[in-house]
């Protein structure tokens, strides 16, 4: 059938053919009479038809130029439209041409900046750049050609015209012709100065010691991990000081707790002034201390620093209305020397202070191999553990997850225990890192797996408690490229569900290549099982970082929650880390909760879940099937 429009577009040549037909049959009549039509008559006629054929050439011209103004009108129409939401758009939105030049900038961008829209047209891009960048820090991501790319996305540093410096989450997109060639970027972007600015604060907490300003134990391992890496990748060595405060528990009681702050933080900044400006002073923790020396030659090198601290602590403080002297007891090992890891160091060191303590105070003692009896022990450690994991003398202890909210039991982390033949229940502090640095972690790790995994079904089936188990892979089980195939095997041979398992990671396990880290993360998710950051706060990943991690859920580490509420620095580091991982719709478990206080804290702050002793020590699996069945946990995760 043809359409209305058709009908106009035939008409004009079918009035013409039927015009002229009408004229030729008028023509033929007088003809066959014996008549012939006079000039004038056929030349009216003639007319007739062809100004009747003009008339309607003309109507079809007039519908298709009302046809396409109609168009034009639609178009413009949605012209107008998409104008309207990117000029008022949420985000901000910059259009250059080719070479980086901005063409417009909307509303948003002119109350982002400051800077008016004709005040920006012709101009580039780097107008947005601070224009005093410290040379002597990491380069921050500026305005630069090398971000105009398509699919391009990251965070900008910015400048305001007033000269305010903000952070924009950007993203880029390219506009072609028809031959591909790009005639326009699109740059929108978003204002991300409040979180990146709660992520500095969070990291700060996190990182560095809020008395002394010092870097704080977690903050100090990584540097010393990443300065052995570095001496060893070098050939070069490494000095690592331990020392602690001759009687300033005596001091501390008899002076009050203000004037031992006071002390210790005049201590540090006397730490400072005796080491260079790459060197790391650390405060671990009450009045321990540590110095990390990097790049010096030998033994030599390090006895003038540990003389001029010995030194340097002993000139009079002045405490209020006392004057008091303080001496310290230092440790002293070397890397790669003494050690390769950050633990075996660290170990070494207090071995050497405890020794220099032994001898007398007021004095640095070098670690020696004959201070080394551990490793012996941790020789002797390995074969154990191979005997252990033989003869089945690993147990497993579950420690219940519960909602804040409903108080009901939503998950148990799977924790595991050695029953030794000799020496009886031997905690995993004891033996996990033993387990790391020979190997033995991965076995253990496939049988941990596999055993939480069954007495799970088997604790669903018997009581009926949709419950998830939650088990803690190590770093070599996370880097094992046949770890998704252990996880696959564990589900298939024991009946549980995907959905029923959660494997927890550390951060610090995340840290490095992220698109490895983030593929292998999908890999596991992949599986069906759900992904938790075990410890979170302990390292320090941004949130761009964080954001782009397959996960489900944080753990807060108990560091944090330990001193709740007497600690108001962790109250606002846990306060904090609720708060981002709510923002990236991430749950969030705390860890270590053993007072009714530190749980009101927690539902106060929305935490989603938690664990610890105020809820229930780790249990055996009798002691937890007999648990469930008198709670009568009957619910859905």
């Amino acid at each position: 059938m043809r359409k209305h429009g058709e009908f106009w577009d035939v008409l004009p040549i079918s009035l013409l053919m039927l015009g002229s037909v009408a004229t030729i049959h008028l023509a033929s009549l007088y003809y066959f009479e014996g008549e012939s039509l006079s000039w004038p008559i056929l030349t009216t006629l003639s007319i007739a038809v062809i100004f009747a054929f003009l008339s309607l050439i003309q109507i079809r011209l007039n519908r298709q130029l009302a046809a396409k103004v109609k168009a034009l009108h639609e178009r413009d129409f949605k012209l107008k439209k998409l104008s309207s939401a990117v000029t008022n758009s949420g985000c901000s939105i910059i259009i250059t041409d080719r070479l980086g030049r901005i063409e417009f900038v909307n509303n948003k961008f002119v109350n982002v900046t400051g800077y008016g829209q004709e005040e920006a047209r012709g101009r580039f891009l780097d107008i947005l750049n601070p224009k005093d960048m410290d040379a002597e820090k990491p380069q921050e991501q500026i305005w630069e050609s090398d971000i105009l790319y398509d699919g391009w996305e990251g965070e900008v540093l910015s400048r305001r015209r007033d000269g305010y410096d903000f952070w924009w989450a950007v993203t880029v997109s390219t506009v072609c012709d028809s031959d591909n060639t790009v005639t326009n970027y699109v740059i929108s972007g978003v204002d991300v100065s409040e979180l990146k600015e709660a992520n500095r604060k969070m990291q700060q907490m996190a990182l560095y010691d809020s008395l002394t300003g010092l870097a704080n134990r977690r903050l100090f391992v990584d540097r010393l991990e990443q300065a052995v890496k570095a001496a060893s990748r070098d050939r070069k060595q490494i000095a690592l000081l331990f020392l602690d405060l001759d009687q300033f528990k005596r001091i501390n009681d008899t002076l009050g707790h203000d004037a031992g702050d006071s002390l210790l933080q005049t201590v540090a900044q006397r730490l400072k002034n005796c080491v260079r400006a790459k060197d790391t002073v650390a405060r671990l923790g009450g009045d321990e201390f540590t110095v990390l020396l990097t790049d010096i030659v030998d033994t030599f090198s390090v006895t003038p620093v540990a003389t001029q601290i010995l030194k340097a602590l002993k000139e009079p403080i002045k405490l209020k209305k006392h004057e008091v002297i303080v001496s310290t007891s230092i440790g002293v090992t070397l890397a790669p020397t003494d050690g390769a890891n950050a633990d075996v160091l660290m170990k070494n060191a207090d071995l050497a202070l405890y020794r220099a303590k032994e001898h007398g105070r007021d004095r640095y003692h070098f670690y020696t191999e004959e201070l080394n009896a551990h490793a012996l022990k941790q020789l002797l450690m390995e074969q154990e553990l191979r005997h252990a994991l033989q003869f089945e003398e690993f147990t497993l202890g579950f420690q219940p997850q519960v909602n804040l909210t409903t108080g009901k039991i939503v998950s148990v982390e799977a924790l595991i225990r050695w029953h030794h033949p000799s020496k009886g229940l031997v905690m995993p502090d004891s033996f996990i890192s033993v387990a790391e640095e020979t190997g033995l972690i991965n076995p253990i790790g496939r049988w941990v797996l596999k055993n939480a995994c069954m007495q799970m079904k088997m604790l669903q089936d018997l009581t009926g408690s949709a419950i998830k188990i939650a088990v803690n892979l190590s770093a070599r089980q996370f880097d094992d490229p046949k770890l998704e195939q252990s996880i696959e095997e564990a589900l298939n041979e024991t009946g549980l569900e995907p959905e029923w398992l959660e494997l927890e990671v550390t951060e610090s396990m995340l840290m490095g290549d992220i698109q490895a880290v983030t593929n292998k993360l999908k890999r596991l998710r992949q599986t069906g099982v759900s992904l938790a950051i075990d410890d979170f706060g302990s390292g320090y990943s941004s949130l761009s970082y964080l954001k782009k991690l397959p996960v489900n859920a944080l753990k807060v580490d108990r560091e944090f929650v330990r001193d709740i509420p007497e600690d108001s620095n962790d109250m606002e580091i846990t306060s904090a880390i609720i708060a981002v991982a709510h923002k990236l719709q991430l749950k969030v478990v705390a860890e270590g909760v053993e007072t009714a206080e530190q749980k009101e804290y927690l539902l106060a702050n929305q935490c989603d879940f938690a664990q610890g002793y105020f809820f229930s020590k780790p249990l055996s699996f009798e002691d937890l099937y007999i648990y469930l069945n008198e709670h009568k946990f009957k619910q859905t995760a």
